[in-house]
């Protein structure tokens, strides 16, 4: 269990440091850590972007902008603060 949330997690990483939200980039701190934890909490549920994409009917492509602050839709906002457990106070 330790080894594979080990594993998830530098996974998660090398995700993070393609991202345009980068602190090395000159990205937003908020945006970045915010996406940080919307992947976090996908990795810990289980829930791929493409699952993701489908129960809110959007494309994958549309998706990655929301996690990465591109894009705001309030439907998605519902979703991580209630399914994801997610609350920005904590970010």
């Amino acid at each position: 269990m330790k080894k594979e949330l080990k594993e998830q997690l530098e996974k998660l990483e090398q995700k993070m440091l393609k991202s345009p939200n980068n602190m090395n980039n000159n990205g937003s701190h908020f945006l970045y850590r915010r996406e940080r934890m919307i992947r976090f909490k996908m990795l810990q549920q289980n829930i791929p972007q493409k699952m993701l994409a489908k129960r809110l009917n959007l494309t994958e492509s549309y998706i990655s902008k929301l996690i990465t602050g591109e894009r705001y839709n309030q439907d998605f906002e519902k979703y991580i603060t209630n399914i994801l457990e997610i609350n920005y106070c904590f970010i």
